[in-house]
């Protein structure tokens, strides 16, 4: 005689969900025991953002002084208007030039010894002298630019209507009005008396700030791995783990949506650390409103790991196809948010806004200058929606994949 035990519901309900904890425990050990993965989702994005800070994050500090030679070669009105502007930004107090005014020869001499970076010729064209090409002469180039490109607007407007810039500088002929607005151009005179250098929101601007922005992308982004990891690790034709995965009692969809959950809270809690590492060891300032900050943070991390179970269900490629696929898709990502070369975006932004409107990194990247720095709620609005639209299209992409795929035998 046979005799057949049926288990209690209530005691089956409990086993079955301790089961499912059993499962997430040793699916987390697994994850982050991944040293490689780790490694670059965790380690390397601290070790970027301090070569980032130790490299440009006191730029403005550590500029030293240019020692230069300027030589009078004619008393015209260009010529005195140069003059004066060289004087301006000399007793401007910002320790960026040394200005020595000497006969030609001697500078020569001075500029062959290596005493001096350049020699400024006053003329009614200002010239410029360099014996070299590093960056104290090409700060000497860029400053001759800058006066040669404003002293041709004044010139233009004076030939125009002279009559309103004398009466707006109180001048009654162009040799004092040059000479007078050659003093306002000087850095500290145009900063203090006409411009305030500050965002639309009314903080005050850092352009290295981008490049952090960007690498918070980044680190999002690299979630992508993790997902690739975990959705291998349940195809049985690829791994043997995925082949025990696909036998086990729990179906394939709920192995994914454990894996997927874990995942995230990881590549969340990696972000989490390196944006307090900047605001709180490195003391940048990434703004006061750090729940919205943390929202970006959560739907970038899901947009980075749906990305990795999207591309780790696509068909029969091989592993190493698809590795190479997330690395040129997640730095890709991160280059064209200006990761590498900080004007990117905004070229990108004028030619051709699409990208910067669909780019996962640049989407994170803009976010969180919409809270810092433009404070425009519209703004951080359409970039949170993008994001959470971007998640949701790769992962039920990726979940119709998955269940679509049956094996003969394991």
């Amino acid at each position: 005689m046979m005799y057949f035990w049926k288990l209690p519901e209530k005691n089956f309900g409990i086993r079955k969900g301790g089961y499912i904890m059993h499962l997430i425990k040793y699916r987390f050990f697994a994850i982050v025991r991944e040293k490689t993965t780790m490694f670059w989702g965790f380690v390397f994005p601290l070790i970027l953002c301090t070569l980032f800070y130790v490299t440009f994050g006191d730029i403005d500090q550590n500029l030293e002084c240019i020692n230069t030679a300027a030589v009078v070669k004619s008393e015209t009105a260009g010529a005195k208007a140069f003059q004066t502007f060289l004087e301006a930004m000399e007793d401007s107090g910002e320790d960026l030039f040394a200005v020595e005014w000497m006969t030609e020869q001697k500078a020569k001499e001075k500029l062959k010894e290596e005493k001096i970076s350049g020699i400024f010729y006053v003329d009614t064209e200002p010239e410029l002298f360099v014996a070299g090409s590093g960056i104290e002469e090409s700060v000497l180039q860029a400053v001759l630019e800058s006066y040669m490109g404003r002293y041709q607007m004044l010139q233009d407007v004076l030939k125009e209507k002279p009559e309103k810039l004398s009466a707006l500088f109180e001048q009654a002929d162009a040799e004092a009005v040059y000479s007078e607005i050659s003093q306002k151009m000087s850095t500290e005179a145009m900063q203090e008396e006409y411009v305030t250098e500050t965002s639309l929101g009314g903080k005050k601007t850092d352009g290295m700030i981008q490049y952090f922005f960007s690498l918070i992308g980044m680190t999002c982004m690299f979630g992508c791995f993790l997902g690739f990891d975990s959705v291998v690790t349940l195809q049985a034709n690829i791994s043997p783990i995925g082949a025990r995965r696909c036998v086990g009692a729990v179906n394939k969809f709920r192995l994914l949506m454990i894996d997927f959950v874990i995942i995230c809270i990881v590549n969340f809690a990696e972000t989490v650390v390196l944006f307090g590492y900047m605001a709180k060891v490195l003391k940048l300032d990434l703004g006061d409103e750090w729940g919205k900050n943390f929202l970006i943070a959560f739907l970038g991390c899901l947009v980075g790991v749906a990305l990795g179970i999207l591309v780790g269900s696509i068909g029969k490629w091989k592993e190493s196809t698809k590795i190479g696929i997330m690395l040129c898709v997640s730095l890709g990502s991160s280059f064209l948010s200006g990761l590498m070369i900080g004007g990117i975006k905004g070229l990108l932004e004028e030619h051709c806004p699409i990208i910067n409107r669909i780019n996962p990194a640049s989407l994170i990247s803009d976010a969180f200058y919409s809270v810092a720095i433009y404070q425009d709620n519209e703004r951080y609005l359409r970039n949170v929606v993008t994001m959470a639209v971007l998640a949701v299209v790769f992962l039920t992409g990726s979940f119709l994949m998955v269940r679509r795929v049956r094996y003969d035998s394991i």
